[in-house]
């Protein structure tokens, strides 16, 4: 299988997922938080909208960036089921944190993961390789060797990469209610097709709906590829550290 994929995060910071909401005019606003990932620094946070930002790739709309003036630092408000850096979801979700697709039956599984990080996974299941040459082409980056890249971060995410501790693949086993025994046996998957099965494997075993976005983030933190992702929870006003790991807690506002 070629490619390989390190967890290499540009930042151990904790990022802020909040809900986008339309305006009349149709304009995606975040909800604002109470507190900013800094909070830990002991000021009480002050914050304001900096500015929007575009991005390429990743949400269809522009991402709201905002500032602490308690912290002095900016930072950006993501949609339900991304991350930094991430092009795509590890989740379909609407821009106001609710499932994107509805729940479908077991032999539609696999679909409701198209159009997130676990694509390649999902292709190699079903025994389509992406392209090999540029005459050959299924899109700008549906590339083999990218294919073995995004397979690879898949199993780093659910924990059955070989390289994954098992410290850490524990950890996973009780962020997602998937038994360890299963994660450690599915590890042992190679080719393509055999790993993209593995991989939709675990995708199966994981429920919760819309919650699944978050257990899938927090994965990605244990993984090393990203922050703890802490999420705004406007209905209690309170930012929700850490829901699936022992010793989590909730900043009020």
């Amino acid at each position: 299988m070629p490619g390989s994929y390190s967890a290499r995060p540009r930042s151990r910071t904790p990022f802020l997922i909040t809900t986008y909401v339309a305006r009349a005019d149709g304009e995606l606003i975040a909800e604002m938080p109470a507190c900013c990932p800094h909070v830990a620094a002991g000021a009480q946070c002050k914050l304001s909208v900096h500015h929007r930002r575009h991005r390429k790739t990743g949400p269809a709309h522009p991402l709201t960036v905002a500032y602490c003036a308690a912290h002095g630092a900016a930072f950006t408000l993501y949609p339900a089921g991304y991350a930094p850096y991430l092009r795509q979801p590890v989740q379909r979700l609407s821009p106001d944190g609710r499932e994107a697709t509805p729940e479908l039956v077991d032999s539609e599984q696999a679909a409701q993961w198209r159009g997130t990080v676990f694509e390649a996974a999902v292709d190699a299941k079903d025994g389509r390789a992406w392209s090999r040459s540029s005459e050959d082409t299924a899109g700008a980056e549906r590339w083999w060797g990218t294919q073995g890249r995004h397979l690879h971060r898949s199993r780093s995410l659910l924990g059955i990469a070989g390289e994954v501790a098992d410290s850490v693949r524990e950890a996973m086993s009780a962020v997602l209610s998937v038994g360890t025994l299963v994660l450690r046996q599915l590890s042992a998957a190679k080719g393509y097709r055999a790993i993209g099965r593995a991989v939709c494997d675990v995708l199966q075993r994981i429920r919760g709906g819309a919650q699944r976005a978050l257990q899938l983030l927090v994965c990605g933190h244990l993984a090393g590829h990203w922050g703890m992702p802490w999420r705004w929870d406007s209905a209690r006003q309170v930012v929700e550290r850490s829901p699936f790991l022992s010793g989590g807690t909730s900043a009020g506002s």
